[in-house]
């Protein structure tokens, strides 16, 4: 099951617990370093791997911005 929607944070013993609204529950083990923010993307599904959807949502996410960049410029010459 993926992860669904916010997710929370909270340190239980000096380990950060993270819970999505479906109720799963992943434990970051160790000493938090305060300038360590995790968002985890809502796209990624928790249980597939995750490199893999990474890879295709970079891939996803800059052939968009390209798309974007080339209206921009078509809407500059007009």
């Amino acid at each position: 099951m993926p992860a669904i929607g916010k997710v929370t944070q909270k340190m239980v013993k000096g380990d950060i617990v993270l819970t999505d609204e479906a109720g799963q529950t992943w434990i970051w083990p160790g000493p938090p370093d305060p300038s360590l923010t995790l968002d985890i993307d809502p796209r990624i599904d928790l249980t597939k791997p995750i490199y893999e959807q990474v890879i295709k949502l970079q891939a996803k996410d800059k052939a968009a911005a390209a798309k974007a960049k080339k209206r921009k410029r078509q809407a500059a010459i007009a």
